[in-house]
């Protein structure tokens, strides 16, 4: 008949099985039921007994997933027959019956050879997604997009992933990075996700065009996880190569969707190990009550600065600050008043200082600070800026109130910025006691 494709098909009630043929007759053989329900074309055929031709300038759908140019359905007994190719198919409907009965006369049972290669093919695939170790959710959802969609040789793979109340969109393969930026086919594949959370779709014709001029002609999406609760698969074919999915694509991407929900909680997992490890990370180097850095931040911040410092040599000011009178504070109004103050005393600083400026709590009543890009002007401007503040300041606990002593020092020719703080440290006693800041 001078085509590529011959499909015997064999007819349930309900619908029909695909037991061999040529070309993807042969190679999905046993893998591709038809349904009359969602089959008009194969349902046509079946109960008018007629030949049908499919016709045109593209590959369009002729039966299943079975997309090609130019095409016919044939009834023959208990049999339907489906041919195809690029090529217009001239014989008359006479002889298209003649070469279809041969053809199913010539079908057998399906070779143990190609049913074993069919369950290889699920497991590698399978292997391939769980031999992957994650570091996070965004690189299991991407690699599992880019297994599943090689695995079924679809130029689409997206996995639509939940989390909370927003779903991300991670996709790959060869059509990906124009589907990407599509708009429209986006809208399209949530759209298809949302139905999808209630069980796998099927769509051998789906026929959507996104503005980017990229065509889909078929989908396969399901659920990831119990219910759909981490997301969805979605693989899909484009008019580059126009076809359907069967019941071995179906198969398939079952198996790789399970195999994501292993790695999409494996990497959820190490994704909130991380989180957690950061957060104690974060609580290791911060005051719990001011939610100012604490001493261990403060020397690393010193080596930083210093290590700037030394290689050049631009302007930094350092400050010893000191909160006054917060003993006497705690023996006369409790500890709840000082801490007050302490807590007063770290909003003020913090308001004082630029977001390029280093602050932290380094002792019980101690902090020290670095004021980057700054000279002994801008030193002054920031302690008037914060006695002004002070002054303004009420307390609830019964003080009234709030006094800071500040130091200041830039470091010289030959001095570390630990030098520089330890004149600033004398600089604030002196301060303290009235003496005329340096």
């Amino acid at each position: 008949m001078g085509v590529e494709d011959v499909l015997v098909f064999e007819l349930r009630d309900d619908g029909a099985s695909l037991v061999g043929g040529v070309g993807r007759g042969s190679g999905w053989a046993g893998v591709v039921d038809l349904d009359a329900g969602t089959d008009p074309g194969f349902a046509e055929v079946r109960d008018r007994r007629r030949v049908v031709r499919v016709a045109g300038d593209a590959p369009t759908r002729v039966v299943g997933p079975y997309w090609a140019a130019h095409g016919a359905l044939i009834p023959v007994g208990e049999h339907l027959v489906a041919i195809g190719g690029p090529d217009p198919i001239r014989a008359s409907s006479g002889e298209l019956v003649r070469h279809a009965t041969e053809a199913v006369a010539l079908v057998g049972d399906i070779p143990p050879a190609k049913l074993l290669a069919d369950e290889l093919e699920v497991v590698q695939a399978v292997q391939q997604l769980n031999e992957f170790v994650p570091r996070s959710l965004v690189e299991a959802a991407t690699h599992a997009a880019r297994v599943a969609a090689d695995a079924l040789s679809c130029e689409i793979g997206v996995v639509l992933l939940r989390r909370g109340d927003e779903t991300e969109v991670h996709g790959a393969g060869a059509a990906w990075a124009t589907m990407a930026e599509d708009d429209v086919l986006n809208g399209a594949l949530r759209r298809l996700a949302e139905r999808a959370a209630t069980g796998p779709i099927v769509e051998q014709d789906l026929a959507a065009v996104g503005a980017s001029g990229l065509r889909i002609v078929s989908c396969y999406a399901l659920g990831i996880g119990r219910d759909s609760s981490l997301g969805v698969l979605i693989v899909g074919h484009t008019d580059l190569r126009p076809r359907g999915f069967t019941l071995l694509c179906r198969r398939v991407g079952r198996a790789l969707a399970d195999a994501a929900e292993a790695s999409l909680l494996m990497a959820t997992a190490h994704e909130e190990l991380a989180a957690q490890r950061d957060r104690y990370a974060r609580e290791a180097r911060m005051d719990p009550l001011t939610a100012l850095p604490n001493r261990i931040q403060w020397e690393d911040e010193l080596e930083t600065a210093e290590a700037r410092w030394q290689r050049y040599g631009r302007p930094v000011v350092v400050l010893s600050i000191d909160l006054d009178d917060l003993k006497a504070t705690n023996d006369l109004h409790g500890h709840s008043a000082g801490d007050e103050l302490l807590v007063a005393a770290a909003g003020i600083l913090r308001s004082s200082l630029r977001s390029t400026d280093i602050l932290a709590r380094i002792g019980g009543d101690e902090f020290g600070a670095l004021l980057l890009e700054t000279d002994a002007a801008g030193a002054a401007a920031f302690r008037a800026r914060v006695a002004a503040a002070c002054a303004e300041w009420r307390g609830k606990e019964g003080v009234a109130r709030l006094s800071i002593s500040i130091g200041c020092a830039m470091p010289a020719a030959g001095e570390t910025l630990r030098d520089a703080f330890a004149r600033a440290d004398r600089d604030m006693y002196d301060a303290k006691r009235g003496v005329t800041p340096s």
